[in-house]
């Protein structure tokens, strides 16, 4: 156990820098196994590249005579997919191997301080090798472009060093790694912040390339036995059967090793567990520290192992793990190709060689059960130089059947791919393309130069050269992120199939890879192969990387195909609070009227992404019907913030839906009428909507305006709903025209439509008593005029379906109404009450008709009588319940309450007409001197031009307030009515 713990009998100065480079040691060990474990992800991560769908939901739907219209709105679904990031250098990882390879050395010079002549001065020279190879002449030290640098560098670390070796050879050690650090520390500091060039510190570790690699190759070999001395000890201690048992160890060990070699060297596929290169290094290195110790007879008349001896080791260790770790940590595979072999070969050669000494000295020795560990590195035939020299010799053998020259140039890729990313760093794209190119000539197939130009050359559109690059990254050692994105090249020339291919490929060779799977699916899901897809997205589900993107996947996929999914149940299943499913599950519950219970805050974030973006506007138009003031306020600002100006546009029109299902009209139209300023692609959308609006406000002259700039920008079915506005404003000669124009659509419906509508606009009055009910019920609406009141009874006294009679009579008294001629529009909605009802929609719009007939006559008992009639508002009669209730608060003489709410009422909606004329009429006759009545008609005019009621209760005000022309011109318009 003491020989097991040997540092505990050392001085304590000596124990407490041997710690001191042992925790360097140990952590350089460390920093490999980090790097290893983290692979590639050290240099590259997903991208997750989110593309979006515009699904065109309904909002809400009215009727309009004989048509059901739908308002739509557009709800957007996203899909993810994974392409992999472009090389991001792994700094972290190269400071770490700048820091450990900078100590590491220190600790070496200070043990060259202690050697004997020859050997200070070879070892010196090697050092001063070390100084030279780091190239301080590129950084620019003062403006010095030269060997001052070098040689100021040098002589500051020889001149100590000659003196402590020569003149103060008593000076301690830990005196002498002081003054060493201190000098190391200053240099560190004059590099930062005195070198010309930027990343003087990460020029310093490209430099530190080449030492750090011949160092470690050096390392490996000096360890490349210490497993089989392992065994030895460890046999050779009360073993009863030595010989055998260390024949039996050696012989699976070292087939094992032959094995992998093999696999190396690319002489054999098999499925099979091979050793793990790096753990192998890690255990030689480990143990070859008692092993090193126990070699001392070897090199014990040079330098004894305690202590420098150890401090040697350690160092020349931690630089060899450091070198390591760095390698891994960028993922520079041309140079770890060096490593690996070299350490693969070199227990290969050197075991073969090793256990031919041993048999050759103390075969004997093992046959007697004797402790041969004891004098291990005493031999008595083969001398232990002759091991070493044949060791080499075969580790050579390997390397030249492998072909030498392979490494040489891999070690010249790996030193190009850091200079790549050095480069890359800086922003030199020239020079980071450059040097990546000839990494990738260097070192045949490298995954990291080929990836590296693969990202390059697809950022500037040049597929073929990046397929090139990727299919060169994937030949040797391919990662998910090259397969993934040669795949990915495929989708972003629209050539999906070929994608399928390549996707599938990489799943062959990569089956645990999430994102691999979901870019599958996903591609299935663009093809319309849906089985598929959901075979493959539902596999991506199972990997945590690729769970929220399969997800999303799935609910855009189900939206953009249609396919009637129970929203709500599977987004419970999925259990997620990811946005973008989020979003997706909200655009398919709007398409399908489907109820989603979920706990979502889409106003959470103030700054916007695609994905919270989506999810906003999808929640807006998903519950425009609900939303309260204090939302959409707070929507609106977080849409109007300059920080979200790139979702402002589809938010805003997406609120406008919200205010205009709170009654607040006129905000609605202005929020559009701004979008279609701002948003010039969108005038064809936007004037669509607002003519729908316009349609069921009851203005079809003003949505035959906006259905015409539509039209002019050839969007959807605007051709067809202008025949309808201009229609249902009887301008009859444009509307056949129009309904002819739409008689040649491709939609078999829409020509059907407009071949019933031209008959009716056309027919005689005489043959339509030959007319269906439905065909009746058009003529009374678009052809019998007010006048004509001998005919429309005629005709509607022949209807025998009671709904479309009643209807027919609740349209001409609203007619008769508009034009305030209350006592035929009073009489025939008296007819109404007798006729048996089975039309819901169309009894309740009789009783709202009623109200608002009742509070245009200030009947306000007879209003709140009806009222209570179980009379219910829906969303959209919010401003037609605050009427009523400002009426009932006005007569209670509450004019406080009262004031409040016509203040609303009279600027919300310029169509809401009895909402307009009872808010002026009250502030005529409360503020007489004020011009609040006279605003709110001006401008509710403004828009709705075409209302009689408006325009005569302007033309009375303007009039009362000394505004002559503005009187005589509304009394003018006036004309314009037939009464």
């Amino acid at each position: 156990m003491q020989s097991l713990f040997f540092w505990k009998n050392w001085l304590k100065d000596y124990r407490w820098t041997g710690y001191a480079a042992a925790t360097l040691f140990f952590f350089a060990l460390l920093f490999l196994w980090f790097s290893y474990f983290q692979g590639v992800d050290g240099v590259i991560h997903w991208d997750t590249i989110q593309e979006q769908k515009t699904i065109e939901t309904t909002v809400h739907s009215f009727r309009l005579g004989p048509f059901h219209l739908n308002i739509p709105a557009e709800s957007y679904a996203i899909t993810e997919y994974f392409n992999g990031s472009p090389i991001v250098p792994n700094t972290t990882a190269s400071y770490i191997f700048l820091f450990v390879l900078v100590a590491s050395a220190v600790v070496l010079l200070t043990v060259i301080t202690t050697l004997e002549k020859f050997w200070y001065l070879a070892s010196m020279a090697l050092f001063i090798l070390f100084i030279v190879g780091m190239r301080l002449e590129v950084l620019g030290i003062a403006g010095q472009f030269n060997r001052i640098p070098v040689v100021a560098a040098l002589v500051l670390y020889v001149v100590p060093a000659f003196y402590f070796n020569r003149f103060r050879t008593s000076t301690s050690f830990v005196t002498r790694l002081v003054v060493f650090i201190a000098i190391t520390m200053v240099l560190a500091v004059v590099v930062t912040f005195l070198s010309e060039v930027a990343l003087p510190m990460y020029h310093l570790t490209l430099t530190g390339y080449t030492p750090g690699l011949i160092l470690s190759v050096i390392f490996i070999m000096m360890i490349a036995h210490e497993i089989l001395a392992a065994f030895i000890r460890v046999i050779s201690q009360g073993s009863s059967r030595s010989l055998r048992h260390l024949s039996i160890i050696s012989v699976i060990y070292m087939v094992n090793i032959i094995i992998t070699a093999l696999h190396e060297m690319g002489a054999i596929h098999w499925n099979f567990i091979y050793i793990n290169i790096y753990l192998l290094l890690t255990l030689s290195a480990v143990l070859g520290i008692w092993g090193y110790r126990d070699r001392e007879a070897i090199y014990g008349n040079i330098l004894s192992f305690y202590p420098f001896g150890a401090y040697l080791y350690l160092a020349l260790g931690a630089i060899c793990f450091a070198t390591t770790g760095q390698l891994l940590g960028n993922a520079n595979d041309p140079a770890l190709k060096i490593i690996r072999d070299v350490t693969i070969f070199s227990h290969a050669g050197f075991g073969i060689i090793f256990l031919t000494y041993i048999f050759s000295n103390f075969v004997v020795m093992l046959a007697q059960n004797m402790p041969i560990y004891k004098v291990l590195y005493k031999p008595n035939r083969m001398p232990y130089f002759t091991y070493r020299f044949a060791g080499l010799i075969a580790v050579l053998a390997f390397l030249f059947v492998s072909d030498w020259k392979e490494y040489v140039y891999n070690g010249m890729a790996g030193f190009y791919n850091s200079a790549g990313d050095l480069y890359s760093l800086q922003g030199n794209e020239v020079y980071t393309e450059s040097f990546y190119d000839q990494g990738r000539s260097n070192g045949f197939s490298n995954h990291r130069s080929n990836y590296a130009l693969g990202v390059i050359r697809g950022s500037r559109f040049n597929f073929e050269a990046a397929h090139d690059a990727y299919h060169s990254a994937n030949f040797r050692h391919p990662s998910e992120y090259s397969l993934a994105n040669d795949a990915n090249l495929f989708v972003w020339e629209n050539d999906i199939f070929h994608a399928i291919d390549a996707y599938k490929k990489a799943h062959e060779i990569m089956p645990e890879s999430g994102a691999l799977v979901n870019n599958l699916g996903l591609a299935y899901a663009k093809v319309h192969n849906l089985d598929s897809a959901l075979v493959y997205l539902g596999a991506a589900r199972n990997h945590a990387a690729s769970k929220d993107a399969a997800e999303a996947n799935f609910f855009a996929m189900a939206a953009s195909e249609l396919i009637p999914l129970q929203t709500d149940s599977i987004l419970g299943v999925f259990n997620t609070t990811s946005h973008a499913t989020v979003a997706n599950a909200l655009a398919l519950s709007t398409l399908y009227s489907q109820p989603v219970n979920v706990k979502v805050d889409p106003l959470a974030v103030p700054k916007l992404n695609l994905q919270t973006a989506t999810l906003l506007n999808n929640y807006i138009i998903k519950n425009a019907k609900t939303l309260d003031t204090t939302f959409t306020s707070r929507a609106y600002a977080i849409a109007s913030d300059s920080l979200n100006s790139d979702f402002s546009i589809a938010l805003k029109v997406a609120l406008a839906n919200a205010f205009y299902h709170q009654g607040n009209v006129a905000r609605a139209l202005s929020i559009m009428a701004e979008q279609i300023y701002v948003g010039q692609a969108y005038q064809g959308k936007y004037n669509y909507i607002m003519g729908l609006w316009a349609l069921e406000q009851g203005n079809p002259e003003r949505a035959s305006e906006y259905f015409t700039f539509a039209d002019t920008y050839d969007y959807k079915d605007a051709k067809f709903y202008n025949a309808i506005a201009l229609t249902e404003a009887a301008r009859i000669p444009e509307a056949f025209i129009a309904w002819d124009t739409v008689a040649r659509s491709e939609d078999e419906s829409e020509r059907q439509i407009a071949s019933t509508l031209k008959k009716i606009l056309i027919i005689p009055a005489a043959e339509a008593m030959n007319l269906s009910d439905g065909e009746k019920y058009q003529f009374c609406r678009y052809r019998i005029g007010l006048g004509d009141s001998v005919l429309f009874n005629r005709i509607v006294n022949t209807f025998s379906n009671a709904n479309y009679k009643a209807q027919a009579m609740l349209d001409l008294s609203r007619r008769y109404y508009d034009l305030e001629l209350y006592e035929p529009a009073i009489r025939l909605f008296n007819r109404i009450a007798g006729l048996e009802l089975t039309d819901k929609a169309l009894y309740e719009d009789v009783r709202h008709t009623e109200l608002r007939m009742l509070a245009s006559r200030k009947e306000i008992r007879s209003l709140a009588t009806q009222i209570n009639k179980n009379i219910t508002f829906d969303a959209s009669g919010t401003l037609e319940k605050m009427l009523y209730t400002a009426l009932i608060n006005e007569s209670s003489g509450d004019t406080v309450s009262a004031k409040k709410l016509y203040h609303v009422i009279g600027t919300y909606n310029p169509y809401f007409e009895e909402g307009i004329l009872a808010a002026s009429a009250f502030f005529i006759a409360h503020e007489p001197r004020g011009m609040k009545g006279y605003t709110i008609l001006s401008e509710a005019i403004q828009v709705n031009s075409n209302s009689y009621r408006l325009l005569k209760a302007y033309a009375a005000e303007a009039a009362r307030l000394g505004f002559d022309d503005y009187a005589a011109s509304a009394l003018e318009r006036l004309k314009r009515f037939r009464i």
